[in-house]
């Protein structure tokens, strides 16, 4: 059990170089685990340091994804003798991405984020246990809630 579940703070969570260690999903929901955590802004009512500071293990429920507009894309580029050629653009199933975060084949970093009522849109990048190159990805969610839940910030990981 989580001591703090917030809904849709957009605006008081960052997470930016946050990695997804695991994916729990059920027929219309999921979430992430986070094991190190995401960061709270110093100007979040939930973070009374004053700082931008990580919180321990922690989870985002994506709860009512319509997945019928939801997608997730991987990006590839592509070089020849170090010179970049092209990027090639590929939309994955969601099986596919729980499957390989699941399995340890890939780490999932955060590095932007946008949010609207709804919709959400995630940029970042798919650490490999293969040496294929440099992975990005974009994951559009629209679902009808996010939770963002954590036991404790802590005060040492600072920005």
């Amino acid at each position: 059990m989580w001591k703090n579940t917030i809904e849709n703070a957009y605006e008081h969570i960052s997470l930016h170089d946050c990695v997804v260690n695991l994916v729990e999903h059920n027929e219309n929901s999921f979430s992430f685990t986070l094991d190190n955590g995401f960061w709270i802004m110093p100007d979040s009512k939930y973070n009374p340091y004053n700082e931008t500071l990580r919180t321990d293990q922690s989870k985002i429920r994506f709860i009512d994804l319509d997945k019928e507009i939801s997608a997730f894309y991987v990006l590839k580029r592509h070089y020849l003798f170090r010179k970049y050629l092209y990027t090639t653009i590929k939309q994955l199933k969601f099986e596919t991405l729980f499957q390989k975060i699941n399995s340890k084949e890939w780490e999932m970093e955060f590095y932007d984020q946008y949010h609207t009522s709804q919709r959400n849109l995630f940029f970042g990048s798919i650490n490999t246990k293969k040496k294929i190159g440099a992975l990005d990805f974009q994951l559009n969610l629209d679902c009808n809630k996010m939770e963002y839940c954590w036991n404790h910030i802590c005060p040492d990981k600072k920005w």
